[in-house]
Parts: structure tokens; C-alpha cells; sequence
């Protein structure tokens, strides 16, 4: 064996390593078996030569994020662009991956993020928590671009801020009919899955003045 090919061999080895070691405890706390599937491809892929552990390790952290993100929910400032970010970080990964590996992994990606389920909450759930809900579950599944998951934080926290506002009625009025057009404009793209923005537009029927649910 050349010293080159030691190299790669002893490269491939602990890039393979590191996927064993912290594969194991997402897989154990999220069953989602499109999740391992896509555990299992990935070390496929570096068995192969197709992707390299610096690589590896940076999917990894990324799906970290995305373990740690949570459902857009009333009580504090929404934030879609970090998990969004996360997700557009391992699609940019995954276009470098050598084939038939690559279209193996945006496979598996695609399925698990269209299976995956939000955390239980023991809230009751308003209209609005709802809505913000199915937002985050829309742009966690489709391909949204990033002014677009930009502008569903914006009127999200829009909504958000009018709990706790000292705004007369009108003001608070044209605040929540801004929020929901511009939330229905930017979901009626072909960057969402239709169930999904079906899913937010009646969401949005159901909340505020013309609903029968409050923000």
C-alpha cells in the first residue's frame, strides 16, 4: 500500500469512527426510521470514499441544530433562519457528494425531514401557536428561499408582539391583516409543499378578528 493510499485508508477509518460514535445516541433519542436510514447511507458514503469527515462532522453539527430547534410558539422572539440555515448548510454538503451516493442522501434528507414530528408540548394550542407551528413544519419540509423564511419570522414575531402591545384597536387591526396577507402571499409558492400551505392558509382563517381564535 502507498503511503497515499495509507492516508485516505487511515482518513476513511476515523471519519467512519466518528459516525458510529455520534450516530448512535440521536438515533436512540429520535425514532424516525427514515432518520436511520439516512445514519446508515451517510456511513455508506464514507466507507465509499464519497464524502469526507470534515465533511461528515459538519452534517452532524448541523443536524444538532436542528434536534435543538423548536416549533415557532408565542413567548418569545421566532426564529426560523437558524434551523433554515442549518438545513441549507447540509443540502450544500450533500451537492458535493460524489454519486450514486449524492442522490442516495438527498433521498433519505428529503424523507426524513417530510416525516419528522414536532415536540410534544403539554400546552393547550391557541390559533396562533398553531400557526406558528405549521410554519416552521412548511419551511422545515419545502425549499423555501431564504427572503421568503425571512419574511414568515418577520410576521410571525409581528403577530407575536401584538400580546403584549399598548396599541389602540385600529392600529392593532391593520398590524394582524398586514401579517396574515404577507404570511399567505409568501406561503402560496411552489417552494412549499401544497398540504402544507393549505394547512397554513387555514390556519390564518382561523386566526384574529375574522376567526373565531385570537393571536
Amino acid at each position: 500500500m502507498t503511503r497515499n493510499h495509507r492516508a485516505i485508508a487511515i482518513s476513511t477509518l476515523v471519519a467512519a469512527a466518528f459516525l458510529f460514535a455520534v450516530a448512535r445516541p440521536i438515533t436512540a433519542q429520535e425514532e424516525n426510521p427514515a432518520k436511520e436510514k439516512f445514519q446508515q447511507d451517510l456511513k455508506s458514503a464514507v466507507l465509499n470514499g464519497s464524502i469526507t469527515g470534515p465533511q461528515l462532522k459538519e452534517i452532524q453539527q448541523n443536524l444538532e441544530v436542528l434536534k435543538a430547534a423548536k416549533s415557532a410558539t408565542p413567548g418569545g422572539p421566532v426564529d426560523l433562519m437558524t434551523p433554515y440555515t442549518a438545513i441549507s448548510k447540509i443540502r450544500g454538503i450533500m451537492a458535493t457528494v460524489k454519486e450514486p451516493d449524492q442522490t442516495t442522501l438527498r433521498q433519505d434528507f428529503k424523507l426524513m425531514m417530510a416525516t419528522r414530528q414536532p415536540a410534544p408540548s403539554t400546552e393547550p394550542e391557541t390559533p396562533g401557536k398553531k400557526l406558528g407551528k405549521d410554519i416552521f413544519s412548511a419551511v422545515m419540509k419545502g425549499e423555501p428561499t431564504p427572503d421568503q423564511v425571512q419574511s414568515l419570522q418577520q410576521s410571525l414575531n409581528s403577530l407575536e408582539s401584538l400580546k403584549g402591545s399598548s396599541d389602540g384597536g385600529l392600529k392593532k387591526l391593520r398590524t394582524l391583516k398586514e401579517a396574515k396577507s404577507q404570511i399567505s402571499q409568501t406561503v402560496n409558492s411552489p417552494n412549499f409543499r401544497p398540504e402544507d400551505t393549505q394547512t397554513v392558509l387555514a390556519d390564518l382563517n382561523n386566526l384574529g378578528p375574522q376567526g373565531r381564535g385570537g393571536v
